[in-house]
């Protein structure tokens, strides 16, 4: 047996007996209470056989045992996401085509983190985010029909591809969920069609998506990647869209490719919203065929056109590495996650992607993390939290159990907070504060 075996094992029986908990149960003295804060910590952490959500209030110092305030869930592999007004964590599960249970959970007046809704997710979704008061999910890739609910043709007589559908999870009405669909055929004016990427609300009554356009995907093709052949990989769109899908603009410029992180079947945004409200629109340059270096454009507040002044080749500051997720930390910065081979290695939607770095957009300057665990002993991470100015990051290291890195953007530093014991991965973490 391993000596993280035993050592799971032995720490499992002791947090058990400790605090035997299968809900929300608190291991605190009853009769010295810790202060309640505004808000509690949300964690998302697997176990053996289990996905669980735990609460906490710290997560600077020590180790926080899986069993510790935790509740059970019935399904694992939730991706969670997180609000802030109102303030819910909204669980998504992905299930290959076939609906889903997703989950929204608050804080009550308590401070308990409370199950507020299951809800059924009935397509799967590729893209994600937060728009007004809707949690926003999309998949391309998808047949449309007509109103009797037949397939839509092309002109060889074979079905299209072109069609996204969207979930609306209305989070002010219990989680109520309404999906439509909408075709891309040709909307960049092309010929081509889209899978759209990312979710960032302008706050003007639009929301921005990041367009992946491609020809119509091999229907013979493997895997869940609705894409086909990239035509003008040294491309970016953006679309514009309303609450009611009306196609608002598009953003196109040449000065970088498309603008989306890929990894097997998931599209991952790429654009953020910086504090002063401008927005920034980055590309990892995935694409074999672009000649275009990685690098970030800028939409200025309710701008209709990309900035023409503004450029940032970040492959040049990188050193020829380029990037496959982009997270807002505070103000001006930007963490990445950059693929572990240079440009000289051409990347897939499967490659390893395991060093961290921090962009200040204004000064256009990049540094590297340090104070993590090096790019070959990093074996997971999951969703972190930008929180009072600090990046918050769950990190496996090998032969460890989870833990939390909390990262100064100003530095580009990190130490090491909370460990979770008894756990394998530890998934997102997140803020809820009081309904």
């Amino acid at each position: 047996m391993s000596t993280k075996k035993s050592i799971l094992k032995k720490t499992v029986l002791a947090g058990f007996i400790g605090c035997l908990s299968l809900a929300f149960i608190s291991c605190e003295d009853n009769d010295n209470p810790a202060p309640k804060s505004a808000g509690a910590f949300f964690l998302s952490v697997n176990g053996e056989t289990a996905e669980y959500i735990i609460q906490t209030d710290n997560l600077e110092t020590g180790d926080l045992h899986i069993s510790s305030n935790n509740k059970t869930l019935l399904q694992s592999g939730h991706t969670w996401i997180f609000n802030d007004n109102p303030s819910v964590a909204v669980g998504l599960i992905y299930q290959q085509g076939d609906p889903g249970i997703g989950l929204g959970f608050g804080v009550d007046a308590e401070g308990k983190l409370k199950e507020l809704k299951n809800f059924l997710i009935t397509s799967r979704y590729t893209s994600y985010g937060f728009f007004e008061n809707y949690a926003l999910t999309s998949v391309g890739g998808v047949t449309p029909v007509d109103g009797n609910g037949n397939a839509i043709l092309d002109e060889n007589g074979n079905e299209r591809s072109d069609g996204v559908t969207f979930n609306f999870i209305d989070l002010n009405n219990n989680f109520a969920l309404q999906g439509k669909t909408i075709t891309t055929l040709n909307i960049t004016g092309n010929g081509d069609q889209a899978t759209l990427s990312g979710i960032v609300d302008m706050g003007n009554g639009e929301f921005l998506t990041g367009l992946v356009v491609s020809q119509p995907r091999d229907p013979n093709a493997t895997g869940g990647a609705s894409s086909g052949t990239i035509t003008y990989p040294d491309s970016v769109w953006v679309a514009a869209f309303d609450a009611n899908l009306s196609l608002k603009r598009i953003y196109r410029d040449d000065r970088i490719s498309y603008s989306s992180g890929r990894y097997r079947s998931q599209y991952y945004s790429q654009m953020g919203k910086a504090a002063d409200g401008s927005i920034y629109v980055f590309s990892g340059s995935y694409e074999s065929t672009t000649t275009k270096p990685c690098g970030a454009l800028k939409i200025n507040k309710n701008a209709t056109t990309f900035d023409q002044s503004y450029h940032f080749n970040i492959e040049e500051k990188t050193g020829g590495y380029r990037f496959r997720k982009v997270w807002h930390v505070s103000e001006n910065y930007f963490m990445l996650e950059l693929y572990n081979d240079d440009k000289n290695t051409p990347v897939t939607v499967n490659s390893a992607a395991t060093q961290y770095g921090i962009v200040d957009v204004a000064a256009k300057t990049f540094r590297w993390i340090t104070e993590i665990p090096a790019k070959d002993k990093i074996t997971g991470t999951g969703l972190p939290m930008a929180y009072e100015g600090k990046m918050y990051f769950p990190i496996v290291e090998e032969d460890k159990y989870p833990a939390v890195y909390i990262i100064d953007p100003a530095t580009a530093s990190a130490r090491k907070g909370i460990s979770i014991t008894g756990a394998t991965s530890l998934n997102a973490i997140g803020r809820l504060t009081y309904q």
